[in-house]
């Protein structure tokens, strides 16, 4: 295991082969009679077109009766919203039962597939968040055999199952717009003349990493945004599941929260059980998976 502390903020991080050995570097990292609460971030998935309806639906397999929609999720993120959501329900359960408060929290990518060629992409985020009145049938089917309900689901102040991540991005390039007056974040204009910018920032070793390129916010801002919404929600430790590609990103937006915004004692981990199209669990931890912790 690597350990590293910068600041007031701490790193860890291990390799694991096994979800038993997933679970158990869980429980290290959070134990139950050190809480006071946490939040579980599980099942995350894409917006997916269905070219029959033209309307989004969940980028979830067991959630598509159609052969094609069903090998296009599986192909670009095979099990992980279900097995995520799985593993996700089974430890808020356990957690439970400690007598720890514990929540789930749904969070959707609602841009990357959005098309926007019939419509605004905009309108069509609209109506399926308009529609969203319960989780998809197959994470209900998870929470009852959990015991649990969808009112164990953090809301967000933006819907009550869910947080979108365009609205995440939206409310950290407001934020970063108060950072760089405060000086806590960079603008810097890129070369070439054309007035484009980003904005970047300067970590305890000296590297800049880019929060927002030419008014497009990565997925390192909507995490920080994230972050702090739970924080400010009240709860002091997350378990974050990502997709394996998305690893550095929520990573950087972590220890950027941790590190720019005021959230003293919270601990976050973060692990990357598949998200490329693997497709069983054999062939997740195959590739080994990461587990890393951040304390402030």
């Amino acid at each position: 295991m690597n350990h590293v502390s910068t600041g007031q903020v701490s790193r860890s991080r291990r390799l694991v082969a096994s979800e038993q050995e997933l679970r158990d570097a869980i429980a290290r990292e959070l134990p139950g009679q050190d809480l006071g609460g946490l939040v579980v971030m599980g099942g995350h998935f894409m917006l997916f077109e269905d070219e029959a309806s033209g309307r989004l639906v969940p980028g979830v397999i067991e959630e598509q009766a159609d052969e094609t929609m069903r090998r296009r999720i599986a192909g670009r993120v095979g099990i992980f919203p279900g097995y995520t959501w799985e593993l996700s329900a089974g430890l808020l359960r356990d957690y439970a039962a400690a007598g720890v408060e514990s929540r789930l929290l749904l969070l959707v990518n609602d841009w990357q597939y959005v098309p926007s060629a019939d419509r605004p992409a905009g309108e069509l985020r609209a109506e399926f968040f308009e529609g969203f009145t319960a989780l998809p049938a197959a994470y209900e089917k998870i929470l009852c055999e959990a015991g649990l309900s969808a009112a164990d689901v953090l809301p967000s102040r933006k819907h009550p199952l869910a947080f979108p991540e365009t609205w995440l991005k939206y409310r950290f390039q407001k934020s970063a717009d108060r950072l760089v007056k405060q000086g806590r974040l960079e603008k810097r204009y890129l070369d070439g003349g054309s007035g484009d910018s980003e904005v970047a920032f300067l970590d305890a070793a000296g590297n800049y990493r880019t929060l927002i390129s030419c008014g497009i916010t990565g997925c390192a801002g909507e995490i920080t945004e994230m972050v702090a919404e739970v924080y400010r929600a009240g709860y002091r430790a997350i378990l974050i599941f990502a997709p394996g590609e998305c690893l550095m990103p929520v990573q950087t937006g972590v220890d950027i929260a941790l590190s720019l915004y005021d959230l003293p004692g919270m601990r976050v981990v973060i692990a990357d059980p598949g998200g490329s199209g693997e497709m069983s669990p054999e062939e997740i931890y195959g590739k080994l998976v990461t587990v890393s912790t951040f304390r402030s």
